[in-house]
C-alpha cells in the first residue's frame, strides 16, 4: 500500500460543507463527459446505506493528480472547472465532516481510501493522506472505471444536494440561449448556478440563470459570480430570445439593466411604447434622469420616470421620432463647445485652403484655453 500526504490543512475552506463539497465531484464528472460524450457520468444515491456514488465510464485517475493545480482543464472554457483543487479540497471537506470518501479507480485497477491522519513532519497536525491499494481482482465487472463512493450521507443531506444541482431536478419554463438559460418561477428567483451547479444568490434578480461555463469564470471558491456579469449577461439572454413578455418585465427589474434598444426588434419596441401610451397618455415621455425630466415639462410633455433600458426601447419605436430628435439636440447641446467645435473643423477640413484650415485651428486653441 502507498501513502500520499497533501500539503493542506484540514481546515482548509471552513465555509465548505457537504453540499459544496459533493458539487465539486459532480463537476468533475460533468466536465468529463463534456470532453468525450461517450464517457457518460454516473450518479445515484442509496438512501438506505446513506450512499453517494457519482463518477464515469471511461475516466481514471492518475496519482499525478493529487497535485494541486494538477489539471487536464486547463484553457479549456468549455469546462466548470480549471484550477486543478476540486476533488482534493473536496476530499478534505467530506473528511473533516466524518464522511468516508472511497475511489474506486477500477481501470487501474486501484482503491483510493483518504483518511485526516497526523502527520510526523508537521508536528502532529492532521493531514489528509491518500492510501492506494493495488486491487488486482474486482467481484464484479463495473460499468464504469471510476466510481467515487461518500458514505453518511443523511436523508437531509441530500436533499440539499438535489436542490443545489440542476441536473437532478424536472425543470420547466426554461429559457435556452447561447450565454446559458433562464430559469422562471418562484423557487429559482435570484439563483444563479453555473454548468448547472448552484453558485450563489443575488437577491435582486427576478429569475433564475444557469450560465455555460464558457459565459463566466468562477473564484475559486466557486462561491461567487461578478455582479456586473450576472446583469450583463442577463440582458444578452434576454436579447437573443426576443421574447416580448420577458423583455417588458425585465426592463423595470435587475435582469434589464444592460439591454441595448439597438438588439431589440422593432415589434417589441412598438408593443412597449404602445403600452406606455395606453398607460400614460399620448403626451407622456419616458426619462430617466433629472435634467430630461425638466426638459420634457419644459416643452409640454409629460415625463414619467422608468429605467434607462426601458427609456431607450420607447424613444427607438416609432411613436417616438420627434422626441428622439428632441434629446439628441438637447445632449448635443451639453457638449462642451470646444468638443463640438473640434469636431466640426475635421468634417470641413478637406474643403478649406491652407489659410482657412490654420485659421479654424487658431479659432481651436482660443476655445481651448477660454475653456481651461
Amino acid at each position: 500500500m502507498r501513502k500520499y500526504e497533501l500539503s493542506m490543512s484540514a481546515e482548509y475552506v471552513p465555509e465548505w460543507g457537504v453540499t459544496e463539497a459533493v458539487r465539486e465531484f459532480f463537476q468533475n464528472a460533468i466536465d468529463e463527459e463534456v470532453r468525450d460524450v461517450g464517457n457518460k457520468m454516473f450518479f445515484q444515491y442509496d438512501e438506505k446505506n446513506k450512499v453517494i456514488q457519482i463518477g464515469n465510464k471511461h475516466s481514471e485517475l492518475d496519482i499525478s493528480s493529487l497535485l494541486f493545480g494538477s489539471t487536464t482543464k486547463k484553457n479549456n472554457h468549455a469546462m466548470i472547472g480549471s484550477h486543478g483543487e476540486g476533488y482534493k479540497i473536496a476530499t478534505v471537506v467530506l473528511l473533516r465532516l466524518g464522511k468516508k470518501v472511497v475511489f474506486r479507480n477500477y481501470c487501474r485497477k486501484e482503491l483510493w481510501q483518504p483518511r485526516l491522519v497526523k502527520s510526523r513532519k508537521y508536528g502532529g497536525t492532521l493531514i489528509p493522506t491518500f492510501f492506494v491499494e493495488q486491487m488486482p481482482i474486482w467481484k464484479n465487472s463495473p460499468e464504469h472505471n471510476l466510481i467515487i463512493e461518500i458514505e453518511g450521507i443523511t436523508q437531509e443531506e441530500y436533499q440539499k444536494i438535489e436542490a443545489s444541482n440542476l441536473h437532478l431536478q424536472k425543470l420547466e419554463g426554461v429559457k435556452e440561449t447561447l450565454y446559458g438559460s433562464i430559469i422562471e418561477g418562484e423557487e429559482y428567483a435570484g439563483k444563479v448556478y453555473v454548468g448547472g451547479l448552484f453558485i450563489c444568490t443575488e437577491p435582486s434578480l427576478e429569475v433564475g440563470l444557469n450560465f455555460k461555463p464558457h459565459t463566466v469564470r468562477l473564484e475559486r471558491d466557486r462561491n461567487m459570480v461578478d455582479s456586473f456579469d450576472i446583469k450583463w449577461y442577463a440582458a444578452r439572454m434576454i436579447e437573443s430570445l426576443q421574447d416580448t413578455n420577458i423583455m417588458k418585465r425585465s426592463l423595470e427589474n435587475y435582469s434589464g439593466t444592460y439591454i441595448n434598444a439597438c438588439h431589440v426588434s422593432d415589434n417589441i419596441k412598438n408593443e412597449i411604447a404602445e403600452d406606455f401610451i395606453n398607460q400614460y397618455g399620448v403626451k407622456a415621455v419616458p426619462v430617466s434622469n433629472q435634467d430630461d425630466m425638466e426638459g420634457m415639462k419644459k416643452r409640454g410633455y409629460k415625463p414619467v420616470v422608468v429605467s434607462n433600458s426601458k427609456k431607450n426601447i420607447i424613444i427607438e419605436s416609432e411613436y417616438y421620432t420627434d422626441v428622439k430628435q428632441i434629446l439628441e439636440t438637447e445632449k448635443e447641446k451639453a457638449r462642451p463647445l470646444y468638443d463640438r467645435f473640434c469636431e466640426f473643423v475635421e468634417k470641413i477640413e478637406n474643403h478649406l485652403d491652407a489659410d482657412e484650415v490654420a485659421m479654424a485651428y487658431e479659432f481651436v486653441c482660443e476655445i481651448e484655453n477660454l475653456t481651461e
